[in-house]
């Protein structure tokens, strides 16, 4: 087997370029860090679900806020039902905190567009970034 050491797909025998990032395979993927997330950042948001984490992420990088999805869905620790399987937060800078929690109040505003994956507002009619209908 082979690895794309960019996007991590693995390949059978005889490939040696991805063809998605057209960069050369490796027979082995390097062990990944662990995120380091500094002591310096806060917790602004906390959600039970993945989706909504992301379109948290997506509108604070949009709004020029640096952050960090951080996913407790598979940590090593005990599930917790009543919290439900899947928990993700964002940390910010401390600086940022107060901004990052104004946008965040919104954040049941917003949406993917689905052809470019821009956050965009549920009540628009067309893209921002893309031109692409929201519509359905």
């Amino acid at each position: 087997m082979a690895w794309c050491p960019t996007c991590k797909a693995e390949f059978v025998e005889g490939i040696v370029e991805c063809p998605e990032c057209q960069i050369a395979l490796v027979a082995e993927l390097p062990e990944e860090e662990m995120e380091y997330i500094p002591d310096s950042w806060e917790v602004a948001a906390e959600y039970g679900d993945e989706v909504t984490g992301a379109l948290a992420e997506g509108l604070l990088q949009d709004n020029g806020i640096p952050c960090r999805l951080e996913n407790l869905s598979f940590g090593a620790g005990p599930v917790i039902v009543s919290q439900g399987l899947t928990r993700t937060r964002i940390w910010v800078e401390k600086e940022n905190f107060e901004d990052a929690k104004k946008l965040l109040g919104d954040v049941e505003n917003y949406c993917f567009c689905s052809e470019c994956g821009a956050v965009v507002l549920k009540e628009d009619q067309s893209c921002t970034e893309c031109g692409a209908s929201l519509e359905g």
